[in-house]
């Protein structure tokens, strides 16, 4: 079968299909999540805990302790626990967690403070959780761009087609930074917000609380609410078998890897 003007027809593979692209999106982050998880531990180490990471995928212990510093009039009137985030027994964030009551009004009242390796109170960390959507899309861009697919997509049998020359592997430089550019423009406010957030609360003084501006606040609430509404956008768009905003810009398409071709 041929197209008019001879060309013989491209007979595309099957769409890849919301749950096989999500299930590759969720291998990637953990992909990264690991990666950056290493990194930061390592930072941590070094800085003796100048640096930590939160992430999407978190979890912490914690447990009552004793911390030196206390004796001050205002930070003894709080029931302190210890809390750690580990990566394979490697700390990448550890803080005390301050719970006070007030005797009158029985408001309850907490303070987090980060501690250095020896349990000290110190300035708080720079927080290198905003990193991850910036490494995330840097990591696409580098996997698509050689190889057209990333280890999650390889995973679940996926390949990312030039929809100009699809039997190419690789996206050109131009397509795979627009792919990944509109892919992830739902998510640059709140990565700013994060980013912004982390530097203000840096290197500020124990027992120091900021206080954020109602302004702050309402700006945080809508860009964490956009790069949600833009999650949405891509799946149904994807559900509904159509393709998504950075797939139709960059002129790319992703489908099964058949495995004839």
């Amino acid at each position: 079968m041929t197209e008019e003007g001879g060309e013989p027809a491209v007979t595309w593979p099957r769409p890849g299909g919301l749950w096989r692209r999500l299930l590759a999106s969720l291998i990637d982050y953990l992909v990264v999540f690991v990666a950056l998880y290493a990194l930061v531990a390592a930072l941590f180490l070094m800085t003796d805990g100048a640096v930590k990471g939160s992430f999407w995928l978190n979890w912490r212990t914690c447990q009552s302790a004793s911390l030196r510093g206390t004796d001050d009039p205002v930070l003894s009137r709080y029931d302190w626990q210890v809390c750690a985030t580990s990566f394979f027994g490697l700390p990448v964030a550890r803080w005390a967690a301050g719970t006070s009551t007030d005797p009158q009004s029985k408001a309850a009242t907490t303070l987090s403070i980060d501690l250095d390796s020896k349990g000290n109170f110190r300035t708080a960390a720079l927080d290198l959780g905003f990193l991850q959507v910036l490494v995330l899309a840097a990591y696409l861009l580098l996997m698509e761009g050689a190889f057209s697919r990333s280890l999650g997509k390889g995973v679940l049998a996926l390949f990312v087609h030039d929809e100009s020359d699809w039997h190419r592997e690789g996206l050109g430089l131009r397509k795979a930074v627009r792919r990944q550019v509109v892919k992830f423009l739902g998510y640059l406010p709140a990565t700013l917000v994060g980013a912004f957030f982390a530097f203000q609360a840096w290197k500020t003084a124990p027992a120091t609380l900021l206080d954020y501006s109602r302004l702050e606040i309402a700006v945080a609430f809508i860009a964490a609410a956009l790069a949600f509404l833009w999650s949405c956008w891509v799946a149904l768009s994807i559900a509904f078998g159509n393709e998504p905003i950075h797939d139709r810009v960059a002129g790319t398409t992703v489908r099964v890897l058949e495995t004839d071709q």
